[in-house]
């Protein structure tokens, strides 16, 4: 087994990663807002734990141990001319030198140990090693779908986001904006066209992403040293997911 997966999630300190009340919260405030009945839910919910607990699904979660690491890093390899080559194409780097992914890591101020985000790029196929023994960026985007299981820090913070975005944030005590969401779906397309939709989508859906990447990069605050300098600033971004379900 990988050595991420043998991560401990304990090493996170507080309030650097949702805890499970931050999903919690929103849902259920929302839920109880609606009309259904404190008993009603806590009896579904422990039905749910009970079915949850019974599940046969042989995909693994698995705590990799990293809270967050930006997808500014693939979309810096993509653009930056300090990390492409002659023709304009990423180029292969080594972990640590001039043009290096440390200085990738640096310009991206991603502060993770360059060894453990190049040994979780490689775990993603993000990135993969090549004959030079430097390393080749081989994905357009930092992708967490991994087959063989599911990576739960990344995927409970979209969950988390999800669920405040489509909750106007109920039962968040701060003061903070509302975030929008957006849906686009219909209940009449067969079945044969998912995968032609989903490869739609997700190709689209990319090139939007690079635009996000540059206004946020645009915008970034490139000193943040201090609490004082720390203290206004937020984690902004765009989260995207396909849509596959029965007719209903």
């Amino acid at each position: 087994m990988h050595h991420l997966r043998q991560n401990k999630f304990g090493s996170h300190e507080k309030g650097q990663f949702p805890i499970t009340q931050d999903l919690l919260l929103p849902i259920l405030t929302f839920l109880r807002k609606s009309g259904i009945s404190q008993s009603r839910l806590l009896t579904e919910c422990r039905s749910a734990i009970r079915q949850a607990g019974a599940s046969k699904s042989q995909l693994k979660v698995v705590r990799i141990g990293f809270g967050y690491v930006s997808s500014s890093i693939v979309n810096r390899w993509l653009r930056d001319p300090s990390f492409l080559n002659h023709a304009g194409q990423p180029a292969d780097l080594s972990v640590r030198g001039v043009r290096s992914i440390s200085s990738l890591l640096t310009a991206c101020q991603v502060t993770l140990a360059p060894s453990k985000v190049v040994a979780l790029l490689v775990e993603f196929g993000t990135i993969r090693r090549v004959h030079s023994g430097k390393y080749r960026l081989v994905r357009r985007c930092l992708n967490f779908m991994i087959p063989e299981y599911l990576p739960f820090e990344p995927n409970f913070r979209f969950l988390v986001d999800a669920a405040l975005a489509s909750t106007r944030r109920l039962g968040v005590p701060h003061n903070l904006p509302k975030l929008f969401w957006q849906c686009a779906d219909s209940t009449n397309i067969h079945r044969r066209h998912i995968p032609e939709f989903l490869r739609f989508a997700q190709e689209r859906s990319l090139s939007f992403m690079h635009e996000v990447n540059d206004w946020l990069e645009e915008h970034e605050v490139r000193d943040t040293g201090g609490l004082r300098a720390r203290k206004d600033l937020r984690r902004l971004g765009v989260g995207l997911f396909g849509i596959c379900s029965d007719a209903r």
